[in-house]
């Protein structure tokens, strides 16, 4: 990379927002090179706190900035117009000019670019060449929005706000006219540009499995206000924010490595802190970081190891937590943090992972279930999800 090039840059944003019936607050920040999911039920406010943050819809106060590039400040009266941020903005509209072919939206995305600022990421990554050549485009250069398909639109879109070099990229659904046989290779493309890039990414969707397929850390926002912030795999493992994400599918995220691939069985496995998840045969390649989803109402508690079950995954840990919904409530749940198969030595930090395990409130009493007791959670291979990671 050209010594010359955009540095990474964090974006910073604390606003305040209204809309008839909302008041929106939310404090966040997103490092360069990963994606922040913005999460929640619809009418949470996602979209107009990204829209914002853009400079597309007005805001109360608060502050914008791109490292120490102050884009909005209430305080400072800074406030820049939407071309001046260098913002990418992409929906599921994909807004393409009408009356310019495809070559001629993605070279003013590059006409965006100011004339003295060379092109940032690694390998020229966003210059009109290789983003025709990356997004596989070079067939359709000629052709008119109205004659592309959907999964066109949305490349050619894409390919436009990448040749603008902007320094953060807005996503809100930008799968949403997609259809869903093209989501996999297009989550594919997204999860690269981050990377790439090395920007700060931010990203709103209604479909979970895209939070869980992208995003490295997540602000959950519910009736306006912040519920949970942090690394995706905590908030996507505890079970106190599935109010406010996805209710009876509510579960655990966990990270791990393709081990092995069973082609008599058509099953593979996973390394998850030492331990193996057994799964359904997955293309995933040997040695590929994954992301493995579990449903706590799947998962079952044992305190011994159990020989008499039809589980694939027998994973050893210890409880850490026990919630139960008041005295009269059906169910509870039970955290279980997974133990590693070998203790870190020296200045290493230890890694963690935790499972929940949703119950009924006489199971976990009668079971006497309390915090710090070793168990063993079981479950099925047919139970899990697998998604790329990184």
């Amino acid at each position: 990379m050209s010594t010359t090039a955009q540095l990474p840059r964090a974006l910073t944003v604390e606003l305040k927002l209204a809309r008839p019936g909302l008041d929106i607050r939310a404090q966040f920040r997103v490092a360069p090179g990963t994606i922040c999911a913005l999460a929640g039920r619809s009418g949470a406010g996602k979209s107009t706190l990204l829209q914002g943050l853009a400079g597309l819809a007005p805001v109360l106060g608060g502050r914008i900035a791109l490292g120490n590039a102050v884009l909005y400040d209430s305080t400072k009266k800074v406030n820049l117009p939407i071309h001046a941020r260098r913002l990418g903005w992409l929906d599921a509209q994909a807004h393409l000019f009408p009356h310019l072919s495809v070559k001629g939206n993605l070279r003013f995305g590059e006409s965006s670019r100011r004339p003295s600022e060379p092109a940032a990421g690694q390998d020229d990554f966003g210059s009109y060449v290789h983003v025709v050549q990356w997004l596989d485009l070079g067939s359709i250069l000629n052709k008119r929005p109205a004659q592309l398909q959907a999964t066109q639109r949305f490349k050619v879109a894409l390919g436009r706000a990448l040749v603008a070099q902007p320094h953060a990229l807005l996503l809100d659904d930008p799968l949403g006219q997609v259809p869903t046989a093209d989501h996999e290779g297009l989550l594919e493309l997204l999860a690269e540009i981050p990377r790439r890039l090395r920007i700060p990414v931010v990203l709103v969707t209604p479909r979970m499995n895209e939070v869980i397929r992208l995003a490295h850390d997540i602000v959950i926002l519910h009736e306006g206000r912040m519920a949970g912030s942090g690394p995706a795999p905590h908030i996507l493992s505890d079970v106190s924010l599935s109010t406010f994400l996805e209710g009876q599918h509510a579960g655990s995220v966990l990270e791990g490595e393709v081990k092995r691939h069973d082609l008599q069985w058509l099953v593979s496995e996973v390394d998850v802190l030492g331990q193996r998840v057994t799964v359904p045969a997955m293309l995933h390649a040997v040695g590929n970081r994954v992301r493995l989803k579990v449903r706590a109402r799947d998962l079952n508690l044992h305190r011994e190891m159990p020989f008499d079950t039809t589980a694939s995954n027998l994973l050893r840990g210890r409880i850490s937590q026990v919630l139960l919904a008041g005295d009269h409530g059906t169910y509870g749940a039970v955290a279980v943090a997974l133990a590693p198969a070998l203790e870190p030595t020296g200045e290493e930090k230890p890694q963690e992972a935790q499972l929940w395990v949703m119950l009924t409130r006489k199971s976990i009493q009668d079971q006497e279930w309390e915090p710090g007791q070793p168990c063993v959670v079981s479950f099925k291979a047919m139970a899990t999800q697998v998604s790329a990671w990184r």
